[in-house]
């Protein structure tokens, strides 16, 4: 026995089953194309508002990017601060010389104090015996170098009485 010959002969109810299945896969059908356009419609959503804020981020970007250009010259060899915290001290007095340079290589105070090294801002202890005059030094990688001065006042100190 074959398992065709093992249907019933009352096969017509087997195709209104079948006919009462076509509308729902209709249905179906539908409702797995509107998924699919759903979902289509969620990635490109998301894409063009990934792609927004590329752009406002760059625009943002571009805009810091001009700021810190502004104020720091670019790429271009520069000494930002260079001063003593006091400018009149007493004989066996210290204060401290800071300065700060931009797109050094290197860096040099004469006359020389221990610690000094490329930075954008540094303090280094001084001891002044005498009436000096410090100058900073920076040079570029190009070679290029630039010069800043001044000087600090030494009194003699007090003798008691």
């Amino acid at each position: 026995m074959t398992l065709f010959e093992s249907i019933p002969s009352n096969a017509g109810t087997i195709q209104v089953s079948m006919n009462f299945l076509r509308p729902a896969s209709r249905v179906l059908t539908f409702a797995v194309a509107a998924a699919a356009l759903y979902m289509g419609w969620v990635f490109w959503s998301r894409h063009q508002a990934a792609l927004q804020w590329n752009e406002s981020h760059r625009r943002r970007q571009a805009a810091w990017n001009a700021d810190l250009e502004r104020v720091y010259g670019g790429t271009a060899l520069k000494i930002l601060q260079f001063y003593a915290r006091d400018g009149n001290l007493a004989e066996g007095e210290k204060t401290v010389v800071c300065y700060g340079v931009l797109n050094a290589k290197s860096v040099r105070i004469e006359p020389p104090l221990e610690g000094v090294s490329v930075s954008l801002s540094r303090c280094v202890e001084a001891a002044p015996r005498r009436d000096t005059k410090y100058t900073l030094t920076a040079e570029g990688a190009d070679g290029q170098t630039v010069s800043a001065s001044f000087a600090v006042k030494v009194k003699p100190a007090r003798q008691p009485r």
